[in-house]
């Protein structure tokens, strides 16, 4: 995979890394390009433990309520250091297969800060004919933000752009056709900077959760063509989070998510989710939902929410 043109790398060398020997995927990844640039280097032996190292550098477009970055943002760095390194394990470094999140885990241990890059390393644990798996980590300046698990499933890479190259007049002219967003949702104006980066929500609340709609489009898939993991995490993020808000009328912040991919989006029409709250208590609430379009399951998703007063 070729390095990065030069005049795109931002200098890090205040934290010890030098961008100009890592790389970015190639074809691009319009949602990454649009959160990143991620950048990545790979070891010699793919299926060693740390062979991976990811970097995001951070920047204001990060930014969640606190000032700290993003839930979402945080997500979608943690799946795309699970498809590094459980895709290079199953293909040996080539970039010849294609790596798609099955299922992913992640818990987040400390706030990470705006500026400071971040990094991810991670270890494959087995590589069957269909399915890689790994886990990892998330640091900044030394400090561990999140610890990641999960499911990939590797198919050809050419058979991806194949069927990419096949939806791709299909899309075209669905993604001209206006996008509906049905009556009674309003739109989040007070959404926070990542999540108005990549773009309008609706929400209605309701009798113990919240319902959101987004449209979609196409910067908000991967290279395949399909509405990206990270994206479909960061809207179920924002989900949660308004839920949170809307019936505790506190200051929610994501502990644990999880999610299941169970089909793929398409950037041609809304995308919609119902969050319920099972149970919280004083300081915890636990929720889940399930992220639709055209009424096909996306995503099910479950969080661990810490609930604090508004400042």
């Amino acid at each position: 995979m070729p390095d990065t043109a030069a005049a795109s790398v931002p200098d890090l060398a205040g934290w010890g890394i030098d961008l100009s020997r890592y790389s970015v995927f190639v074809p691009s990844d319009p949602f990454e390009d649009r959160v990143g640039p991620f950048f990545f280097h790979v070891g010699a032996d793919t299926r060693a433990a740390d062979a991976v190292h990811c970097v995001l550098p951070t920047h204001a477009a990060h930014a969640n309520y606190a000032g700290g970055v993003h839930g979402g943002a945080l997500l979608t760095f943690a799946d795309y250091a699970l498809c590094l390194v459980a895709g290079r394990a199953a293909d040996g470094g080539t970039n010849s297969s294609f790596a798609l999140t099955v299922s992913i885990a992640c818990e987040f241990v400390d706030a990470a800060k705006i500026g400071p890059p971040l990094e991810a390393r991670g270890e494959p644990l087995q590589v069957t004919g269909r399915l890689a798996f790994a886990r990892g980590r998330i640091t900044q300046e030394g400090r561990t933000i999140a610890l990641w698990s999960g499911v990939c499933r590797h198919v050809a890479r050419a058979k991806a752009m194949a069927r990419k190259e096949e939806n791709a007049p299909r899309h075209i002219e669905a993604s001209a056709a206006p996008q509906v967003v049905p009556a009674g949702f309003e739109l989040f104006d007070k959404a926070s900077a990542y999540s108005r980066g990549i773009g309008p929500v609706y929400v209605r609340r309701e009798e113990n959760g919240a319902s959101l709609v987004q449209p979609t489009s196409p910067h908000m898939c991967n290279s395949g063509g399909a509405l990206h993991g990270g994206y479909m995490m960061s809207f179920a993020d924002t989900a949660i989070t308004r839920a949170a808000a809307l019936t505790t009328d506190m200051a929610p912040s994501t502990i644990s998510f999880a999610a299941e991919f169970l089909s793929a989006g398409e950037p041609t029409a809304p995308i919609t989710t119902r969050v319920e709250i099972p149970r919280r208590g004083k300081s915890i609430a636990f929720l889940r939902g399930l992220l639709e379009q055209n009424g096909r399951a996306l995503l099910s998703y479950s969080a661990t929410m810490l609930l604090r007063p508004k400042a």
